[in-house]
């Protein structure tokens, strides 16, 4: 009797948390597409009515995983805003970004980015995402070709969508090949990120 009052009485956090944690195993065992709202009920142990008290569609939830992430993901543009040599900052930024979404789980990140090809709403979310990492590599980039830094000739916005497509490449390998040693993949990822900028 005392289990069911404190689950009644949970905090609002609390519950939003477990449907949180619930859609992200749904996600990555099923897919984005396959999972039904009555997979995340059943997942979460909750009825269909406690559900929407807290989210009113499964959208929202992927908005509320991309927001939790985020924060994880932005912490890792301190490495290049506030480092000396933008080679060796996006080179460890883009490293920190895989590892990060490696202890995320890859698969969530995969299922993500391949339901915004079909879903404009979802496109949104990952631009929105995408958004400050684009922004803060490019000026990165864009100092270190004015200090003689950067050598590569690609323009700045060629070279942005090749450091995120390292990103995303890395991540993508790691979701279908989750056996993949994440040190090994982080140094691959650093390494072509270093060849890119530095190639002349």
């Amino acid at each position: 009797m005392t289990n069911v009052s404190v689950k009644r009485h949970e905090p609002e956090e609390v519950r939003r948390g477990q449907i949180l944690t619930a859609a992200r195993k749904c996600f990555s065992q099923r897919g984005f597409h396959a999972t039904s709202m009555r997979a995340i009920f059943a997942e979460a142990n909750l009825s269909s009515g406690s559900f929407y008290n807290y989210f009113t569609s499964k959208i929202e939830v992927v908005r509320e995983i991309c927001a939790e992430d985020q924060e994880g993901l932005w912490s890792e543009l301190e490495l290049v805003t506030n480092a000396p040599n933008p080679i060796e900052a996006i080179a460890h930024c883009v490293e920190s970004i895989v590892g990060f979404c490696h202890s995320t789980d890859a698969r969530i990140w995969v299922e993500i980015y391949t339901e915004a090809s079909r879903d404009t709403d979802i496109r949104n979310i990952c631009d929105e995402t995408e958004g400050p990492l684009r922004k803060t590599f490019a000026e990165a980039i864009a100092s270190g070709k004015k200090d003689g830094l950067i050598l590569s000739k690609l323009d700045v916005a060629t070279l942005v969508d090749i450091v995120m497509a390292s990103c995303w490449g890395s991540v993508s390998k790691l979701a279908y090949k989750p056996d993949t040693p994440i040190e090994d993949e982080k140094r691959i990822a650093y390494g072509n990120v270093l060849t890119l900028l530095t190639y002349s």
